[in-house]
């Protein structure tokens, strides 16, 4: 049996609403069972619960009612918008509007007989979260300014283990922690009465101290024990270079000498 063209949109149509109930789920609602068919959206933007606040949330709700030949003659329907949150204006309205028209125009520049709602559907849900991103960031910026009196206190870092803070282990603590200050402390002034000695005598009469072990015990402990060692190597090959020279001189000196 050859199907009418009304029978053929109809047929197209009743497809279309099943298909948009079980997308939209209870934000779908029929209000017409019968044909000329009519039902309602509710749009609002996909976003995480504690991503916005919830006074900044956009959304509304789209009443369409399809003609006799839609989507094959004609893909275009009659709709209506309604605000449904408390900053739904009347501008966004105007622009929620433009957009579903916009849908509209461009599939029925393009021909194509297809269905055509929820394209519009989407375009209305990606608007209303534009108009959420945009109040939600004017939110975040009026409740960002820096209180003069607020204190930052970093979180206390995590380790493996954690040793309570008690009287007894903090006096623990301490001991060594002085100990360790003390022996820095100690190191330092032995080091810059070194620098300060070194300073006041010279060369010489430095050799004639340790010669005459004149040293105290304090400078004996700061002075590194391989001073010798060094002091030693030196004076024998003094005593080498000597042996040669004396081995490069003439016999006749070599006698004199003797």
């Amino acid at each position: 049996m050859i199907q009418t063209h009304n029978e053929q949109c109809d047929h197209f149509q009743k497809d279309e609403l099943n298909a948009l109930s079980a997308i939209y789920l209870s934000d779908y609602e029929q209000l017409k069972d019968v044909h000329p068919y009519s039902f309602q959206i509710i749009v609002a933007p996909f976003v995480p619960a504690d991503q916005f606040y919830h006074d900044n949330v956009v959304y509304c709700k789209i009443f369409i009612a399809f003609p006799d030949d839609y989507p094959l003659k004609s893909q275009r329907f009659h709709f209506e918008i309604q605000g449904l949150s408390r900053n739904f204006t009347q501008d966004n309205l105007i622009r929620a509007r433009k957009v579903c028209e916009q849908v509209i125009e461009q599939h029925e520049k393009e021909a194509d007989c297809q269905p055509i709602v929820f394209a519009v559907v989407e375009s209305l849900r990606d608007y209303v979260y534009d108009q959420s991103m945009y109040l939600q960031e004017l939110y975040d910026q009026q409740n960002s300014k820096t209180d003069d009196n607020y204190i930052y206190i970093p979180p206390m870092p995590k380790f493996a283990t954690n040793t309570p803070v008690t009287l007894e282990s903090f006096t623990i603590w301490k001991k060594k922690f002085d100990q360790e200050i003390y022996e820095i402390k100690k190191r330092e002034k032995n080091f810059t009465q070194l620098e300060e000695m070194m300073k006041k005598i010279s060369g010489k009469q430095y050799f004639d101290r340790k010669q005459n072990k004149e040293d105290d015990n304090e400078v004996l402990e700061i002075i590194n024990e391989d001073d010798d060692i060094v002091e030693l190597e030196d004076e024998d090959y003094q005593g080498e270079e000597d042996d040669e020279e004396d081995q490069d001189r003439p016999l006749y000196e070599r006698e004199q000498l003797e």
